[in-house]
């Protein structure tokens, strides 16, 4: 498919997949194979790291219409190659991490959200988003278990450079 035609969005815009949809596809080790080489493509392009993770929910039974996703999918890669993560060389060895959250964003459960993103001089090496198991009281816990969670990845990543 390396002179398909581009798509501009990652997703098809069509109903949800679901699980029994369509016939059931031909070759499911094809399948899992393709999603292994998604799953890889997704450290420089977390912008596909959803619908990957998504189409990995139907390894065990792929149906015609999950493998037409996937196409898609590698529609859209073909028309962003320039896109993603980029490493460069750089003399210094700073690390620089950021972290986030908000208190309460989720209307239904009111858990928080952090995140955190961790760089080693300009190059972006690690990041990660979760809604917080634990109810925070107030937005100073929320920043607190995002910064915690921020240190304990960058002490780990400190030990290994």
């Amino acid at each position: 498919m390396s002179s398909c035609k581009p798509s501009p969005t990652v997703v098809d815009t069509k109903p949800k997949l679901s699980a029994n949809s369509s016939t059931p596809y031909v070759d499911p080790s094809h399948y899992r194979s393709l999603a292994g080489a998604i799953q890889y493509v997704t450290f420089t392009r977390p912008d596909i790291a959803y619908v990957a993770q998504h189409m990995c929910l139907f390894m065990h039974d792929p149906r015609e219409e999950h493998m037409h996703a996937f196409k898609h999918i590698v529609h859209y890669i073909q028309g962003t190659l320039d896109h993603g993560l980029h490493l460069y060389p750089s003399s210094t060895s700073i690390f620089l991490s950021y972290s986030c959250a908000d208190w309460g964003g989720c209307s239904d459960t009111r858990r928080s959200t952090s995140g955190y993103c961790v760089f080693l001089s300009d190059n972006l090496i690690s990041w990660f988003t979760k809604q917080q198991t634990t109810l925070s009281r107030s937005s100073a816990e929320a920043e607190y278990r995002g910064s915690a969670n921020v240190v304990s990845e960058s002490c780990w990543y400190e030990t290994f450079f």
